[in-house]
């Protein structure tokens, strides 16, 4: 497993009118429900762009802050509510947890719920009086929450509560304790123009400019949230949705809250992926800050070992697909995609050696191209936008079976090396570095660690094939960028699916071809991993617990072939894998991870083991409690964001951590174990 969503885990709609998807009414898994389940948790909050966006917000607006909180729950009580009343009930605690884990210091929490004119209960209520974080106090007022029908309106009562909650609650005083509202409801408030003469109090009670002024006045935040309805009101809720939204959002929006809308079908569907993780815990780490990854970062080490000998200087290198501009595609059982992926595969097994993700390459030529450059211009402009040293780019000539590649240096475009070659393409690499190795008097980085590659023990593991025939080749190296290329994706996107789907029909193609090939066996164990991981994000569980017994035993069969790998790196790696996920040895497993991440080790394969360490340190992979530990969690942590700052590990603890790019500092100083019930899928 080389990438962090196999390890560690793991963007105009037509309103919906009704429910689009399935809640049954009263259900606990409502969308208000889902929302507070997800709304303020780094791990669960949706990726869709619909609903990320929003997520986000919320995630940005509760993190990190050094005050008190005091949060009103305002929500409408009516027949038409009874599905989200449910939610609530469900999930509020959890919405609770997930905010204390934000905060340095207390948060604290009253409700209110405004109903209409004629409820049996009254037209407001106030079930928890008082802010207070006593569990047991909310939750009983959680359960007093009942459905209740009032006037034949569904216009509500809705500023009557907002005003209620504003005025009579006991808002502290102090300046610096945060104060927010989080409204919950599905139809707006009376227009203030509405009267009717057989129903007195059926009549708009506030106006939205004197809410607004009493919410500022006292630093209040109104964060709305628009529910859906239940299925019997579906007419009402289709003429009243456009109202109910401008006022919420005029709400909000003047208070300096937030506002997410739950009639949209895109976000319910988002957040119905993200009720189906399974609930986590957390392990706690102390903040991390620039000063942390200053420490460690090794751009900023000397060019020298602890020895005194010279270290190799990291050469930042792209390898493009080896076809002209205009024809290039990714798809990763083409000829071109196969030989950028044995070239990348093969400069990223050397120390020394960053490579980068087919998916950046893929994102910044689509921009460049638009713009309709001649070749070598959209490959210097790609050398600019990717920060590399070199950028490697050729053509696949069929008609001789023959491949001619070049180094492009980023500063001017000009070619460094060139080859052409018509051998074992497993050697390409070595060509390529034996030809710049030759070239005299030349300074060039690519240049110098040619000759420093030349006259060392590495030419060796450059060469090492990956399997006996060229057919298996293909099929690896398909395997191997479908892999990579899915990392653009969440866990179980249909698009990540798709491309894992093609990794793991590649690898099993070359494990029934060449049984004994340790490689194509941890492929395997990838793909199967990561479409498990997949399966149990989204609450397939069978399908996760068959998929597990396959990449336990595809490392089984990895681990029976270790003493053909000259590779120390992937020995290590598949070893770790293995001891880890198949024996349950956690130290053994840390004394393989440990042993990758020594400067001596390819860069990858150093992240890799720093990622695994961090993770496994943190209490996930089951391990044992003896041997957590929180302290060298976080320094593995560190090690990933001061010395790859661009990779996908480094953007998913970033995400995790709330990470502020502007102070260079963590603002959610907790991990999900999100690793330890998978593991052990397949023996339940």
């Amino acid at each position: 497993m080389n990438r962090p969503w196999l390890m560690f885990l793991l963007l105009g709609l037509t309103s919906l009118l009704g429910r689009s998807i399935a809640f049954a009414q009263g259900s606990p898994d409502s969308p208000s429900s889902l929302a507070l389940s997800t709304m303020f948790s780094p791990l669960d909050a949706p990726e869709r762009k619909t609903m990320g966006l929003l997520q986000r917000n919320f995630l940005e607006m509760a993190g990190g802050s050094d005050s008190e909180l005091e949060i009103a729950i305002v929500i409408d009580g009516t027949d038409s509510m009874s599905a989200e009343l449910a939610g609530v009930r469900k999930s509020i605690e959890r919405m609770l947890a997930d905010l204390q884990r934000f905060r340095k210091k207390e948060v604290r929490a009253a409700i209110v719920v405004y109903r209409d004119h004629g409820s049996p209960s009254g037209e407001v209520v106030i079930p928890l009086e008082r802010f207070t974080s006593d569990q047991s106090e909310i939750d009983k007022a959680v359960e007093s929450l009942k459905p209740e029908s009032g006037a034949p309106y569904f216009y509500e009562l809705t500023d009557l509560g907002l005003h209620t909650a504003i005025t009579r609650l006991p808002w502290s005083e102090d300046p610096n304790v945060t104060k927010w509202i989080m409204l919950f409801g599905d139809a707006p408030p009376y227009l203030e123009s509405y009267r009717d003469a057989k129903v007195e109090g059926a009549h708009r009670r506030f106006s939205n400019e004197l809410i607004i002024s009493l919410a500022r006045k006292n630093g209040i935040q109104i964060n709305s949230v628009l529910c859906t309805s239940s299925d019997d009101n579906v007419a009402s809720y289709k003429e009243v949705i456009d109202t109910t939204r401008d006022f919420m959002t005029q709400m909000s929006t003047e208070s300096g809250g937030i506002m997410l809308d739950l009639s949209y079908p895109a976000i319910q569907e988002a957040l119905v992926d993200a009720g189906k993780r399974p609930e986590v815990q957390y392990a706690t780490i102390a903040p991390i800050t620039a000063a942390d990854l200053a420490a460690v970062s090794r751009y900023a080490s000397d060019e020298t070992g602890d020895d005194g000998a010279a270290k190799l200087r990291d050469v930042r290198i792209a390898v493009i697909p080896h076809a002209p501009v205009s024809l290039m595609q990714f798809d990763p059982t083409s000829d071109p995609v196969r030989v950028a992926t044995a070239i990348r595969t093969q400069f990223a097994s050397l120390p020394g050696v960053r490579t980068i993700s087919p998916i950046d390459i893929q994102r910044q030529l689509r921009r460049l191209r638009a713009d309709g450059m001649a070749d070598e211009q959209v490959m210097r402009g790609l050398a600019g936008r990717l920060g590399v040293d070199y950028l490697v780019w050729g053509k696949v000539m069929p008609q001789n079976a023959s491949i001619q590649t070049a180094a492009y240096r980023r500063r001017d475009g000009e070619k460094v090396v060139q080859v052409a070659y018509d051998g074992d393409r497993s050697k390409i690499v070595d060509v390529m570095l034996s030809a710049a190795a030759k070239q005299p008097d030349d300074t060039e980085a690519l240049v110098q660690f040619a000759k420093q590659v030349e006259s060392s023990s590495l030419r060796a593991l450059i060469n090492e094939p990956i399997a006996q025939s060229n057919a298996t080749v293909a099929e690896l190296l398909s395997s191997i960028e479908a892999l990579e290329q899915s990392l653009a994706f969440i866990a179980g996107d249909d698009e990540a699916t798709a491309l894992l789907d093609s990794a793991l029909q590649s690898a099993t193609s070359a494990t029934e071809a060449e049984p004994r090939n340790a490689v194509a066996w941890w492929l395997r164990s990838n793909a199967s991993f990561n479409l498990a991981a997949g399966d149990f994000m989204h609450g397939r569980n069978a399908e996760a617990k068959q998929r597990m017994v396959d990449v336990k035993e595809s490392l089984r069969n990895a681990v029976r072939q270790l003493r053909q790998l000259k590779s120390e790196s992937l020995s290590r790696e598949i070893a770790a894998d293995e001891a880890l996920l198949v024996r349950g040895d956690t130290k053994l497993a840390i004394e393989n991870y440990e042993a990758l991440a020594v400067d001596t080790m390819p860069l990858k394969a150093q992240l890799r083991g720093h990622w695994m360490l961090a993770g496994i340190y943190a209490g996930d992979w089951g391990t044992p409690e003896t041997m957590i530990d929180l302290n060298k969690s976080r320094l593995h942590i560190i090690e990933i964001l001061a010395n790859w700052p661009e990779s996908p590990e480094a953007s998913q603890l970033k995400r995790w951590l709330l990470w502020d790019d502007q102070s260079d500092q963590s603002r959610h100083n907790f991990l999900p174990r999100i690793h330890v019930n998978l593991t052990q899928m397949d023996k339940v």
